[in-house]
């Protein structure tokens, strides 16, 4: 990935002060994208050769959404060392302990029963938010991906790919060939509720679309659905810091 980072200067639009923010240059992306945390702000990924000068204008047509995600952002928000981690889709509850220790990266190691340890950089809490999240993609994948391919044979769903990876602003996505995405995160969320998500994802292999059709579809799978993609939309609320940067 090529990147760079830049603080963008506040600029006044007629109705709107476009708020702080970073731009990063990435390789990997094929259109503007706006993210939100507590840890990097507002962050504007742009792709290789896309002109700077385009993005107050993206950013003003985002206001509404970039003013209700940066609100939600306190000061007690800020990252800090975790004591514990729980997993509600695997009922897990890990303990995180610190070992004072030298070294310019932290280190994780499970042990029993159900205990993290940390050493290294344990004053560090964004390295310390590295290795969790490096664990959590780990246990992750080990999760969601057998997962959701005993749910592809029961409901006779299929699919082509699979990948577990860090989202912000989606819990999953599916492209038109059949490849769909998993946000890691799900392992703190509800069983009910995750499940509904792959299987969503699973019916937009039959349409990719959010028609009326495919709501009907995905209702022969899940009943209440439309009810829980409503509950799904505040989940951010479940995820810890240290896994949103």
């Amino acid at each position: 990935m090529v990147h760079t980072r830049s603080l963008g200067r506040r600029i006044m639009s007629q109705k709107w002060v476009i708020p702080t923010h970073s731009v990063r240059v990435s390789k990997r992306a094929r259109r503007v994208t706006i993210k939100v945390s507590a840890y990097t702000g507002l962050e504007v990924v742009i792709p290789i050769g896309f002109k700077k000068s385009k993005i107050p204008e993206i950013l003003r047509s985002k206001e509404d959404w970039i003013e209700k995600s940066l609100s939600r952002i306190q000061p007690e928000d800020e990252l800090t060392r975790p004591d514990s981690v729980q997993f509600d889709l695997l009922s897990e509850f890990w303990r995180v302990e610190y070992a004072g220790s030298t070294g310019d990266k932290a280190k994780l190691v499970e042990q029993d029963p159900n205990v993290l340890l940390i050493t290294g950089s344990v004053d560090d809490p964004v390295k310390i938010a590295a290795v969790l999240n490096q664990w959590l993609q780990k246990r992750a994948k080990a999760m969601l991906v057998p997962w959701l391919g005993r749910l592809s044979e029961e409901l006779s769903l299929p699919f082509n790919r699979v990948s577990v990876r860090r989202q912000l602003t989606k819990w999953g996505s599916c492209s038109g060939e059949k490849s769909i995405s998993l946000n890691r995160n799900l392992l703190f969320v509800q069983p009910h509720l995750a499940r509904y998500v792959l299987v969503h994802e699973l019916c937009h292999c039959l349409r990719l679309d959010h028609s009326n059709r495919f709501w009907n579809i995905l209702e022969k799978y899940e009943p209440k659905a439309r009810q829980t993609a409503v509950i799904m939309r505040d989940g951010v609320d479940w995820v810890p810091r240290w896994a949103q940067v």
